[in-house]
């Protein structure tokens, strides 16, 4: 079948990434890497390792005052780094 309307770059990544059966990958590594986009480069600047294991965001921080004030607001974090990725992609965040 031969296409006439060219393809958008983002349209051709979308396909070729649900294509290889990576979209979970990239769903969970484009949470870690939204997370300074979300608290702020300040914030950002106390954090140590970011991963994504079993729907749970796990991030080390810093400083202990800091990750008691995070600790409060825990549900609205889960929520905006959901929202910036596009999808539902954890449930919980675990600060170590």
């Amino acid at each position: 079948m031969k296409r006439t309307e060219p393809l958008r770059i983002d349209e051709i990544l979308r396909r070729m990434i649900d294509a290889t059966g990576m979209r979970p990958e990239f769903s969970r590594r484009s949470v870690e890497s939204m997370w300074p986009a979300v608290v702020g480069q300040h914030i950002a600047s106390y954090t140590g390792r970011i991963y994504v294991q079993a729907r749970t965001l796990h991030v080390h921080i810093t400083s202990a005052a800091l990750k008691e004030e995070l600790g409060y607001s825990r549900p609205q974090l889960v929520e905006k780094l959901n929202e910036a990725v596009g999808t539902n992609v954890i449930d919980n965040i675990t600060l170590h």
